[in-house]
């Protein structure tokens, strides 16, 4: 990108400058330049280009022959938050969807990436899914990684271009290098839907989020999702009950009732349990946190290998999470025993209108419906 168009974007209001150890970088707010909002400015005018949203079909049956007019791959969909990893200089740094240089995955990213997958391609970007029970941002687990965090490598692109490396290129690298790859699960062609279906369901009998669908040869992107994640989302959720969009538990009701009708489980009574167990459960742990400690909140535990970036993500989350983040006073602390080395950061997410309302009802208060 020029510096004119830069220099007008940051003036506009349309681009931001930011900061991370000895990188300046400029996140973009808006579209500028042809570069999709989340695309960030690097030195020299080079471009991060943002990664895409992907869209979900909801029928296998009447989705796979509108999305694919060919062979497509089906990978194992990861329940994590999405970055985007390069060198700049000696460095390397993950950013996040939004454009930030995210310090958690910046400081964890060489625990998994071999570093010299950069010196074969510097101009490589690899777009990674960061799952675990040890992340700062996502609540619940992931099917694929029971302790701590992982790093799965999802697709690759290139400085200045929009879209993806060639499915076949991306997988060559990764085995050159060694890169994790969420699992694969073969190739399939959108006239005979029969052997993804079985795939789906056996996935979803495991409690995998879903899955990411590829097409061989023109980049088309499409998520399907199992129903049981949809289940597994309103569980882990339920406590936001008050806090989240009336919509993030509608949809998940919606795929969830066209899964069943598709794969013919309509009125399975498991399923039926679940479902109400998801919400009860997660409405009863607000209740017993609210008697507890006097609020609602979701509690984080995530390790870095250095103290400086541990500071910085510490600065992150109070800038960008306000009021509703609390990081432990104590943080970072070292860690000992098998994770020594490693600094340990803890902090909570507030919910608030879920604590109001709960502390309201508790102490009882009147309400009217």
């Amino acid at each position: 990108m020029d510096a004119a168009t830069l220099e007008q974007a940051l003036e506009q209001g349309r681009a931001r400058e930011q900061q991370f150890a000895d990188l300046t970088s400029y996140r973009l707010l808006e579209s500028v330049g042809g570069f999709a909002r989340g695309s960030v400015v690097l030195p020299g005018g080079r471009v991060l280009p943002a990664y895409p949203s992907i869209a979900r079909i909801q029928s296998l049956a009447a989705g796979l022959p509108r999305q694919f007019d060919g062979p497509f791959h089906a990978e194992e969909k990861i329940d994590g938050f999405n970055v985007r990893i390069l060198r700049e200089g000696d460095a390397i740094y993950a950013f996040s969807r939004g454009g930030f240089v995210c310090p958690f995955a910046t400081d964890r990213v060489p625990d998994f990436i071999d570093p010299r997958v950069f010196e074969e391609d510097p101009e490589l970007i690899l777009c990674a899914e960061i799952a675990g029970p040890d992340t700062p941002y996502m609540e619940g687990t992931s099917a694929q990684v029971e302790d701590d965090i992982g790093v799965f490598v999802f697709d690759m692109m290139r400085r200045d271009h929009a879209g993806f490396l060639p499915h076949a290129k991306t997988r060559g690298m990764a085995e050159r290098f060694a890169l994790p790859l969420p699992p694969q699960h073969g190739r399939f062609h959108p006239d005979d839907p029969e052997p993804l279906r079985e795939q789906i369901l056996e996935l979803d009998s495991r409690g995998v989020e879903g899955l990411v669908l590829k097409a061989e040869d023109n980049g088309v992107r499409a998520k399907y999702v199992t129903g049981r994640s949809c289940i597994n989302d309103i569980r882990v959720c339920g406590g936001q009950l008050l806090d989240l969009p009336p919509e993030y538990f509608t949809h998940r009701l919606m795929r969830l009732a066209i899964f069943l009708t598709e794969h013919g489980r309509t009125g399975d009574p498991e399923i039926e349990r679940a479902l109400g167990r998801a919400f009860l459960e997660g409405m009863a742990d607000a209740v017993a946190s609210s008697e507890r400690i006097g609020h609602v909140g979701q509690h984080y535990r995530c390790r870095f290998r250095e103290h400086a970036n541990a500071l910085r993500f510490i600065e992150h989350m109070r800038a960008t999470g306000g009021r509703h983040v609390r990081v432990d006073p104590a943080s970072p602390q070292p860690e000992s025993g098998a994770r020594e080395g490693y600094w340990r950061v803890d902090l909570e997410r507030r919910f608030d209108r879920m604590t109001g309302t709960l502390a309201s009802a508790l102490r009882g208060d009147s309400q009217f419906d």
